[in-house]
């Protein structure tokens, strides 16, 4: 094992990579999980017995979560209401569930009342409090009007920056670390760059992997002019640099953006760096 690297998204399963983070190191965890076995996007139906399966893999990311955050570290995790009944009681078991947040998203599908909402169960970091209330209504999904801002979806759940954006700066300052184990596209990532946060995002498929690499690149080149460096770094005082690996264009032909050569890494506080591959 090896200490984890900031401001990466590493391919490989959560629990996995989750070993490599040190206890007490996370200042906010915000994560969007699948919603497994019929509890989907698309309202196909499912048992919810069937669920069952999933109870271990969830009891130990959530023991994973109550280690390596602070104390005061906030979490922040997606489900709608058909997943809210299962995931609640783990939840709150290994967490302490503080509330549950509501999102409007102002457009949905459904027959029955269209779903037009998401749920975020809370748990509050010791000290921490936060002026605001549970229902967030003033920010648009994909499906509302948000890829006019976003532009189009690159991931089939994907959520708006601005939304990730409001839960990091309600409940961190810049230079804190954010975690998402169930990475995505991305977003996470570039809405901790545009918060002047850290970040450690992990996802498993190869294909949102590399999305995600081209996201974060391209969030580095309009928040930083294509500077890739440690937000709130104080120049002079041990600054950590970024590495991003290599992705080989030959190989990844479905990924013309992706990073390919030479990477460059360094810090502008104190002008450490160098070539990482």
């Amino acid at each position: 094992n090896f200490p984890m690297i900031t401001n990466q998204i590493y391919n490989e399963d959560c629990l996995e990579a989750l070993k490599r983070v040190p206890d007490n190191s996370v200042d906010c965890i915000i994560t969007d999980p699948p919603y497994f076995l019929g509890m989907t996007h698309n309202g196909q139906k499912g048992s919810f017995k069937d669920l069952s399966i999933c109870k271990p893999f969830y009891r130990d990311l959530f023991q994973e979560f109550n280690r390596v955050k602070k104390p005061g570290a906030c979490v922040y995790f997606f489900t709608d209401w058909r997943g809210y009944a299962f995931y609640y009681p783990l939840f709150d078991l290994y967490l302490g569930a503080s509330n549950m947040l509501v999102w409007n998203k102002q457009s949905g599908p459904g027959n029955h009342y269209a779903f037009i909402h998401e749920l975020i169960l809370f748990h509050c970091g010791k000290g921490v409090s936060i002026g605001a209330t549970n229902i967030i209504d003033n920010i648009r999904s994909f499906a509302s009007g948000a890829k006019l801002v976003e532009g189009e979806k690159v991931h089939p759940t994907q959520k708006p920056v601005a939304l990730i954006r409001k839960l990091i700066e309600d409940s961190t300052k810049p230079g804190d670390l954010i975690l998402d184990t169930f990475g995505g596209s991305g977003t996470t990532a570039v809405a901790s760059i545009e918060s002047g946060r850290n970040f450690v995002l992990m996802e498993q498929d190869e294909i949102y992997y590399f999305t995600a690499q081209k996201r974060i690149k391209d969030a580095y080149e309009r928040f930083n002019g294509g500077r890739q460096y440690l937000p709130g770094c104080a120049a002079k005082r041990g600054c950590t640099a970024f590495v991003f690996f290599r992705v080989f264009p030959e190989r990844h032909s479905r990924f013309p953006g992706a990073f390919s050569g030479r990477c460059r890494a360094f810090c502008p506080g104190c002008g450490n760096g160098g070539n990482f591959c």
